[in-house]
């Protein structure tokens, strides 16, 4: 997640103890399963200028994007069936689906495209699977993203095998370019798809608040809201609402961009004069990660295991993968603003991938 200190969102924490000082006892009660109206009401705001015509009704406050997913996997599949993925995907993802009792199929993903839509069309003429569920835009650990042709074209592939898509839009808000990228389902051919979000990397991790509309299994998803988790916090909920109705976010979301691009962006140079001249790197257009892949044989458990011996964390490839692939990539994280102290953890995480390299 980003650092706190990156995300800064005073604002936000000044609307939360204006309510618990003027109103704390009134909302230290059991919400409503849906969530806070006013709340929804935001969301579906800000769904409208991507294109995505949402109502307050349709939409269901969650604890963050994770059990947005939870919800959206259990209404449309059951133990032992089959989600597929992109490959590599985020490792959350993959331990939900674990404890969920699902099978996860691992589609090849581009880092740069996405997954390849022809070939998912071949795969699904002899194959079933119950769910997609994939990253909107910035795929978490590569930064990848599938172009707007290629999202409709895979919602009309889905569409043809009546195949529901699960969306995670969780680093949507956090693009480089001009325009926000378009969700898969404010697009054409969208109307079978469950969208997952939250405002954990862009706003307030702490907070965990997510949402989800999930159309058609708007009924499914509420029966399981109940039974697992009730309500969500009604004072996290009520001074957010009143955030984003102040107009603040946008502002916020800017500067963050604008944060999080330079910290990418220096990381990135970094990492091409420390790391072995044999080292690939993604190049995202969004979020905060970067993705590496050095030559095989090398393994970044090693380099993960040196590494946290002088302090560094990363995160190593094979953590992204059901079947374990990827033992020679690794996913570093900008979400931190960039100073000497980060600067230093680079060039010394180079400096072990260079001792680990020469001696495989």
């Amino acid at each position: 997640m980003p650092d706190g200190a990156l995300l800064e969102s005073k604002k936000l924490d000044l609307a939360l103890a204006r309510a618990a000082r003027q109103r704390g006892t009134r909302y230290n009660v059991y919400g409503t399963p849906q969530g806070d109206p006013a709340l929804r009401g935001e969301i579906a705001k800000r769904a409208i200028r991507v294109g995505h015509m949402l109502a307050p009704d349709d939409v269901v406050i969650t604890s963050g994007c994770t059990e947005a997913l939870t919800l959206a996997l259990t209404a449309v599949a059951k133990p032992g069936d089959t989600i597929a993925v992109e490959s590599p995907t985020y490792m959350g993802l993959l331990h939900t689906l674990e404890m969920l009792g699902l099978k996860a199929l691992e589609l090849p993903t581009d880092p740069v495209r996405g997954i390849d839509v022809l070939a998912v069309g071949r795969f699904l003429e002899t194959e079933r699977v119950a769910a997609f569920a994939i990253a909107s835009s910035f795929n978490n650990p590569l930064g990848s993203m599938m172009a707007e042709a290629d999202k409709r074209a895979l919602l009309d592939l889905l569409q043809r095998h009546d195949i529901p898509l699960i969306e995670d839009d969780v680093y949507g808000d956090l693009y480089f370019g001009l325009e926000r990228p378009k969700p898969f389902i404010a697009l054409d051919g969208g109307a079978n798809t469950i969208y997952c979000s939250s405002f954990s990397k862009s706003l307030a991790p702490g907070y965990r608040i997510g949402w989800i509309a999930a159309g058609g299994r708007s009924h499914q998803v509420m029966e399981r809201k109940l039974a697992f988790s009730l309500c969500g916090a009604v004072l996290p909920q009520v001074a957010l609402a009143e955030f984003l109705a102040s107009g603040g976010h946008d502002a916020h979301l800017r500067r963050v961009r604008q944060l999080l691009q330079g910290t990418l962006a220096s990381m990135a140079d970094g990492i091409e004069a420390s790391f072995p001249p044999e080292t690939k790197m993604s190049r995202p257009s969004g979020g905060f990660v970067l993705w590496l892949e050095l030559p095989k044989p090398f393994d970044s458990r090693a380099l993960f295991d040196r590494a946290l011996e002088q302090g560094i964390c990363f995160a190593p490839g094979d953590v992204f993968s059901a079947s374990r692939r990827f033992r020679n990539c690794l996913r570093l994280s900008a979400g931190h603003g960039w100073d000497e102290r980060i600067a230093d953890g680079v060039r010394r995480l180079g400096l072990l991938a260079h001792g680990l390299l020469s001696a495989g």
